[in-house]
């Protein structure tokens, strides 16, 4: 049965589900889930894990997002992008790529944003999407979000294209609207690409239409690992008898271990034997010892 991670490409006008929903059709499996949900909009990286990969997920989850955008200044949408109704307009034929860029510096670094009625937050039980459709529009508490990055490209008569990094939950739609509304003449987002979710990339993906033609032949030739996915933490490789210690949940130490990867910053630690297989995701305790940054390593995920 084929395991691990894809990092599909997602093409436009599908939702994150039906990629699932693909996958799980032509590659016959059953367990299947996705990380970051794209609107039907947006293409571009959406990291997809098979089998025990779902397990993994905590590990990977609410990390960084980076996106190339296009903003359309002049129109306001009920939905902030370009898929919905047109609700207010103005002209902005006077506004220059400086103005744009001083607006786009206001909402770079630590910002709070009023989540989109057409979105997937819940309030009181209820998806604000499930709302908007019936019509129903709520107050909602403005969440802290940041954007590390945003980084004006280009400016084509009302369309101003854009790089911008954003933590989990920041809705690049919203910050288009809100960019719009600073300038006074209202915006919408037109196209959205995720070029990288964490530590995935748009170079290592793979269009679905590709996994649809070629089958498990194709998705292999991109496939991930298990611990291969987990990239964006350090590497522990084990001796055999190390196994056992964590199969049982005890931590391992120093002395179990043949080589060592580290990735300064990571929470977590990946622990594989010598055949490359993962074994757990675990956490680094006590203080350095014999070269390394800790004591020993607990298991907190065990992937027996």
């Amino acid at each position: 049965m084929i395991e691990g991670f894809l990092i599909v490409d997602k093409p436009e006008g599908i939702t994150s589900a039906d990629v699932v929903r693909v996958i799980k059709r032509v590659l016959r499996v059953k367990k299947v889930g996705y990380i970051g949900t794209l609107d039907p909009i947006a293409t571009g990286v959406l990291p997809v894990g098979m089998g025990r990969a779902t397990r993994l997920f905590p590990f990977l989850e609410k990390q960084d997002k980076t996106y190339d955008a296009v903003m359309t200044l002049g129109v306001e949408t009920d939905t902030q992008d370009k898929t919905g109704a047109h609700i207010a307009a103005a002209d902005p034929s006077a506004v220059t790529e400086e103005m744009v860029k001083e607006a786009m510096a206001a909402f770079t670094g630590d910002i709070m944003q009023v989540p989109p009625m057409y979105s997937a937050k819940k309030i009181d039980g209820e998806r604000l999407y499930g709302l908007a459709r019936r019509g129903i529009t709520v107050e909602r508490e403005a969440n802290p979000a940041r954007v590390s990055e945003m980084r004006f490209v280009s400016k084509d008569g009302p369309n101003a294209r854009f790089i911008t990094t954003v933590s989990t939950g920041c809705y690049v739609r919203t910050l288009c609207h809100d960019i719009g509304n600073k300038l006074g003449v209202y915006g919408h987002l037109s196209a959205l690409i995720r070029v990288k979710a964490g530590h995935f990339t748009i170079e290592e993906s793979i269009p679905l239409a590709k996994i649809e033609e070629g089958g498990i032949d194709a998705a292999n030739e991109k496939l991930l690992s298990l611990s291969n996915g987990l990239g964006n933490l350090s590497r522990a490789v084990v001796i055999a008898h190390a196994e056992d210690r964590i199969r049982n949940g005890m931590p391992i130490g120093v002395s179990d271990i043949v080589k060592y990867d580290d990735i300064p910053g990571a929470p977590f630690v990946r622990v594989e034997n010598k055949a490359g297989d993962l074994i757990c995701v675990g956490i680094k305790r006590g203080l350095p010892l014999a070269g390394f940054p800790f004591t020993n390593i607990q298991p907190k995920k065990v992937m027996f």
